[in-house]
């Protein structure tokens, strides 16, 4: 990472993960012991491959391997946490690792905040592929059992991008929903179209606030927040 931005150890369930100083990731789980828990809990419950968008340093992944020894596919297109992410793959185990920004653009700029990123207007080249394209070059994960979206407000585009492939496929998604980057509730009546049924909404705190059938959902309750508060959905197909 960047001069004054050293690694540090920290640990996720059984396992240290390297992160940069930065990161708020410790801050963040001290505050709220909740979060990232129930990724672990559906991903031990679903028992299969897992692709993991928006990977970050491997953080999910780690928090997943403590539920369980399913493999996970993570997807990461800023070079600087993908470093961190190939060290910290080893420790996690069972482990595929793609550099790429999911549905992204050619060019743009990075731009990192707290152990995030995400793409603003640039002229930098990236390195972006179609969804579908990585599950092809990934056999393992073909049919994943669950897709995991933390993208700094791509998740409803990808998702939007990829209505077929979900048809096809139906793996149980799990996503970052944040009106204050652009969440469109939309949506929800595009997936209710594609073959899914029900929606928990999570605090992105971590605790559980309502099963919903699909098309409806509880986007008003997050609108005006300034990202301060959002929800993680989990919607499932019938």
């Amino acid at each position: 990472m960047r001069l004054g931005d050293p690694t540090v150890l920290y640990r996720v369930g059984t396992i240290e993960l390297e992160l940069p100083l930065s990161h708020e990731l410790p801050f963040y789980q001290h505050d709220h012991p909740r979060y990232d828990r129930q990724l672990g809990t559906i991903a031990a419950e679903l028992g299969g491959p897992v692709v993991d968008v928006g990977a970050n340093v491997g953080d999910s992944a780690a928090a997943i391997r403590a539920e369980s020894e399913v493999p996970i596919l993570c997807i990461e297109g800023d070079p600087k946490f993908f470093a961190l992410l190939e060290r910290n793959a080893r420790r996690i185990g069972d482990v595929e690792l793609e550099r790429a920004f999911v549905e992204g653009p050619a060019r743009g700029r990075l731009q990192r905040v707290a152990g995030t990123a995400h793409i603003v207007e640039g002229d930098e080249a990236l390195a972006s592929k179609p969804l579908a394209q990585i599950l092809e070059g990934h056999p393992t994960f073909s049919r994943p059992a669950l897709i995991k979206l933390d993208t700094d407000g791509m998740d409803i585009p990808i998702l939007l991008a990829n209505l077929a492939l979900l048809e096809d496929l139906r793996p149980v998604l799990f996503f970052e929903y944040d009106p204050h980057i652009g969440a469109d509730p939309a949506i929800f009546e595009r997936l209710r179209e594609a073959g899914y049924r029900t929606a928990d909404w999570y605090e992105n705190t971590g605790e559980h606030v309502a099963t919903v059938e699909l098309p409806a959902h509880l986007h008003e309750d997050y609108v005006g927040h300034r990202g301060a508060r959002y929800a993680d959905v989990c919607v499932r197909p019938r």
